[in-house]
């Protein structure tokens, strides 16, 4: 069976970090340092603007600043989405030769990177439907989204779950919700959207649910999940990229 990392690791008071740290693993497992890694992670109240929007069509940056909500903007393509504790984010990193997705498309990769989590779903009683490119629906309600970063021959695929998350105030601070919302060149999706504790109507201990996510990874793609840390030229990675991008507003409202 073969061995993943995984990293039980998150700085919610500080988003750009996490997103310091995802590109960091990305780095250091092209380089064949470290093993194939999954990740779960979380952030406090904050919205994460996908690499190729404009930030202004996206988000409203006057409630953000009365509410304290940080704004930053990661490596991935895709659409705006708006997180706090509520959400439980998830990160897959590995080669595009990696056995799991070699020789797939990009649509195809969406699909066997988020099989796990779909299946965790059902384990809990639920009936989820993949929707590309990265979506897991519930009842036509969108419960967990994903996006991708590629660099040569690397694949960072990482998504959120939405587990009891403040659905109200993410509505409220993301555009997407509003009934004059055009978006830029690449516009976020406005679909429904759902919480795990709203589908099965009973409370969630975050600790529990983590163990049914790793199980579930380990059992669809045949892995074992090997608890592991870091390494020291992944913190130094981490706090360059951090210091030199994530942390500043010239990256994160670029656009």
């Amino acid at each position: 069976m073969e061995e993943w990392r995984f990293l039980e690791l998150e700085f919610p008071s500080d988003p750009a970090m996490n997103l310091a740290i995802d590109e960091a693993v990305l780095n250091s497992v092209l380089e064949g340092c470290v093993l194939p890694t999954l990740r779960f992670w979380r952030n406090d109240r904050s919205v994460i603007v996908g690499r190729f929007q404009r930030i202004c069509d996206e988000v409203d940056l006057d409630l953000c600043a009365k509410e304290g909500i940080s704004v930053v903007r990661r490596m991935s393509g895709g659409g705006t989405v708006y997180q706090d504790l509520g959400n439980l984010n998830y990160t897959i990193v590995l080669t595009d030769e990696h056995r799991l997705i070699k020789g797939l498309g990009i649509t195809e990769s969406y699909k066997v990177l988020c099989s796990w989590l779909q299946r965790a779903l059902k384990l809990v009683g639920l009936n989820p439907e993949f929707k590309p490119p990265g979506n897991i629906l519930l009842n036509g309600k969108k419960i967990s989204g994903s996006a991708q970063l590629r660099r040569r021959g690397g694949v960072l695929h990482h998504g959120t779950l939405l587990v009891n998350a403040d659905l109200n105030l993410m509505k409220k601070v993301l555009k997407a919700w509003r009934d004059d919302y055009k978006g830029g060149v690449i516009a976020s999706i406005n679909m429904p959207v759902t919480n795990l504790v709203n589908e099965l109507e009973v409370e969630i201990d975050l600790n529990e649910l983590k163990e049914v996510l790793k199980w579930s990874f380990e059992q669809t793609f045949s892995a074992k999940l090997i608890d592991g840390k870091l390494t020291n030229s992944e913190k130094f990675i981490a706090e360059k990229l951090y210091k030199e991008r994530y942390s500043r507003d010239s990256w994160n409202f670029s656009r």
